[in-house]
């Protein structure tokens, strides 16, 4: 009897193991991502390593700044240093925020230095051109073989991470062709804490700004530019190797330094045109840029109103032969009724109703 039970102990780890890989996904293999992230000779240290300056330079805030020429074509980003950051497709403002973007970005002599596809936080692909190297023409990269000493001949080094919607994993695709499977979920257990350190990921900002009241700001302070742009911004979190640390006495493991941050642009997008001064007719206007509360501007004849200091020069508002009220001139003969006196009109009609009534009773 004994044997049975030993048989029936043996076998059903088999039956759970058996049962584990089945399971899509769970058969998958990963690499040692605590490993691969604090190797500094990983390829993922050795592209920023080597891309380093080339074409942006590390470090929080010292990512080019820009402007674009307008809000209704996000395409071109103006750089204040020289250059642009050229989006394509061109963002849409109306789509704000957006979830993925891809630009190129030129220096100011319009050479290309390098590029990125960005679709998600930790999906993302980024390009820089770096000059032939030695190492570069000893490794048989094609593009280098012609290249001279003086290294004008470029290059570009791709890092690809890839992320599939709703998985954890993460595929690493370097320079060069090595490529590398993760569980980003593994990451947990690179250190007791501050994990979040050892994530490489990316971040996309993006506001399409405030709409500006028709009265400019007092002198003196930020400008209506300044209060109500829009913007977009990326950057990357590099994390660094070496960085976790174990405490001797506590035996636990702490990651003690931040990330490397890389900042790819950052453009200001114009604030959208004042109420009262875009061409449309908003809430408390009572037609197109005039009248309301709001704006200065009254409106001009056969316009739209509420009540006559809707009206400019005089004008009175009356329900013209339309049915609707309209700016009028004063003793207009195509006005019916003036809306200063809307309140008594209505008791009025009816007063005519009833006498039409008595009279059709005589």
């Amino acid at each position: 009897m004994r044997r049975y039970v030993l048989l029936a102990a043996a076998v059903a780890p088999i039956l759970a193991v058996t049962a584990a890989v089945t399971v899509p996904g769970c058969g998958e293999e990963f690499e040692n991502i605590c490993e691969f992230l604090d190797d500094s000779s990983s390829c993922y240290h050795a592209f920023q390593t080597e891309t380093d300056a080339q074409c942006w330079t590390k470090g929080e805030g010292e990512g080019p700044i820009g402007n674009f020429a307008s809000r209704d074509k996000l395409d071109v980003c103006f750089l204040k240093d020289g250059g642009q950051i050229v989006f394509d497709p061109p963002l849409d403002i109306a789509a704000f925020p957006p979830t993925s973007v891809s630009f190129k970005r030129l220096n100011a002599q319009a050479e290309e230095c390098g590029s990125v596809a960005f679709s998600g936080e930790f999906s993302y692909s980024v390009t820089a051109q770096v000059p032939c190297s030695q190492n570069l023409v000893d490794a048989g990269v094609e593009e280098c073989e012609d290249a001279g000493a003086d290294g004008t001949v470029k290059v570009g080094r791709t890092l690809t991470l890839t992320t599939p919607e709703g998985r954890s994993t993460l595929d690493v695709s370097c320079a060069g062709g090595k490529s590398h499977h993760f569980n980003r979920v593994d990451i947990q257990e690179c250190a007791d804490t501050r994990q979040d350190r050892l994530q490489p990921r990316a971040v996309l900002e993006a506001s399409a700004g405030n709409q500006p009241p028709p009265q400019p700001p007092p002198d003196g302070g930020p400008t209506m530019t300044e209060l109500y742009e829009g913007s977009v911004k990326l950057r990357i979190y590099y994390p660094r190797s070496g960085a976790t640390v174990e405490n001797k006495e506590t035996k636990k493991k702490d990651v003690e330094l931040s990330p490397d941050v890389v900042e790819y642009f950052d453009c200001r997008i114009p604030p959208p045109a004042p109420l009262c001064l875009n061409g449309q007719k908003d809430g408390l206007e009572t037609d197109i840029d005039c009248g309301g509360t709001l704006c200065t501007k009254r409106c001009a004849e056969g316009q739209s109103c509420a009540q006559d200091s809707d009206c400019d020069g005089g004008g009175t508002c009356r329900i013209d032969t339309t049915g609707f009220l309209k700016c009028q001139a004063s003793g207009s003969s195509s006005s019916t009724t003036s809306s200063s006196t809307s309140s008594t009109t209505g008791g009025g009609a009816g007063g005519g109703g009833a006498g039409a009534g008595g009279s059709g009773g005589a």
